[in-house]
């Protein structure tokens, strides 16, 4: 493994802390692991293309790792908040991800490889994402203003999943 791979893992592994530490009602321990976590998704790539040590595997290894940490740690906090306001666009993020998966899977296995690239507006995305998650993780502490304030982020990165969803459909239509 390469020292990217090993910062991801670093992304897989700080998810479960994370989670702890927000179900303990302590999110500022909380938001700090998820804000380490979040820059080790820019951070591993930035040392894979310093060494040159881009790997297939550790491009997929980001992929899931990304995933996992917008996935569970929005479920958690979802689940601790208990509100339908929050309930919709996590699940909108969250099938937009599964269905991005599904689709990078299925191409692989018609083509041979993936050729699905990831764009500045995915990239911007993931960024909205981490934001929008990092306002929810400390929400309970913040007062009904900064609650507002979140919700209307993590709607903001639904409707960004979802617009970066159909580009991808209408950029890949013809694999279909």
């Amino acid at each position: 493994m390469t020292i990217a791979s090993y910062i991801t893992l670093l992304r897989i592994l700080l998810i479960i802390p994370v989670i702890y530490f927000a179900s303990l009602s302590q999110e500022y321990v909380a938001l700090f692991l998820f804000i380490i976590a979040g820059l080790t998704d820019y951070l591993d790539g930035f040392i894979a293309r310093k060494t040159k040590t881009i790997t297939s595997l550790g491009a997929l290894f980001d992929l899931l790792a990304d995933k996992l940490l917008v996935c569970l740690v929005l479920i958690c906090c979802v689940f601790l908040s208990n509100s339908i306001l929050l309930i919709i666009p996590s699940l909108i993020i969250i099938s937009r991800e599964l269905i991005i998966s599904s689709i990078r899977q299925f191409l692989v296995e018609k083509t041979g490889e993936n050729p699905i690239k990831v764009t500045y507006v995915a990239k911007s995305k993931t960024t909205v994402q981490m934001i929008a998650i990092s306002f929810l993780i400390l929400s309970p502490e913040m007062g009904l203003w900064f609650y507002k304030i979140t919700i209307v982020l993590i709607w903001f990165a639904a409707i960004i999943s979802m617009y970066t969803l159909y580009n991808y459909f209408y950029s890949y239509r013809d694999y279909f």
